[in-house]
């Protein structure tokens, strides 16, 4: 069994034990796409905002964490973010793809408002699949798979993830026990840091 403690962003994490694994999830820096309120696609960087960004929040977990590594998802707005981080920090990043955003299908590159509001509703239900893309069920399959593996067998016992807003925001979900059939997009501001502690206790007998 796993306890589990979320923080937000100014959070000083507590120096890490065998029995504890630390998580410090980081959203990616804002994008041109993020600005233009855009279903993005893998290859977009950062905006010069969301540089700014990057290199601040590097500043602030240097300054909060004790983190061994880096994890991103490989989409170019996640490892410039993660590659600003390594600078600061000294980390090496592993690519890890199993962190991506929704795949958002047909829609990707698109704007918000030529979708439409309507059509974009339809896609917040967690079990709707957009055409040729995913459900945030299929993200939370994914993510789920990933952070059980991680669990079993961490590359180190404090480990920064730098990820996407949705993906961000099913995994800290999955974390705290929630159900995916009631998901709700949670929010998240550019370079947002949430932090859990994973505690290992005895397994009920």
């Amino acid at each position: 069994m796993w306890f589990v403690q979320m923080t937000g962003r100014r959070y000083r994490a507590p120096m890490t034990t065998p029995s504890t694994l630390t998580l410090h999830f980081v959203r990616h820096g804002e994008t041109p796409g993020n600005a233009e309120r855009r279903f993005q696609t893998p290859d977009v960087p950062l905006s010069e905002a969301g540089r700014a960004q990057a290199i601040a929040v590097a500043a602030t977990l240097l300054e909060t964490t004790h983190a061994q590594a880096i994890l991103a998802s490989d989409y170019a707005r996640t490892m410039e973010t993660a590659a600003a981080i390594s600078e600061k920090l000294a980390l090496p990043i592993t690519e890890e793809p199993a962190l991506r955003e929704r795949n958002f299908g047909y829609a990707r590159g698109q704007l918000y408002s030529d979708i439409g509001e309507e059509t974009i509703a339809l896609w917040r239900p967690p079990h709707f699949r957009i055409d040729q893309g995913e459900s945030w069920a299929d993200v939370h399959d994914r993510v789920a798979r990933f952070l059980d593996a991680l669990r079993a067998a961490p590359p180190a016992q404090e480990l920064i993830l730098v990820t996407h807003g949705g993906c961000m925001s099913v995994a800290l979900d999955y974390l705290a026990g929630e159900s995916i059939d009631t998901f709700v997009l949670t929010p998240l501001e550019n370079c947002a840091v949430r932090t859990v502690i994973l505690e290992a206790t005895p397994a009920t007998p």
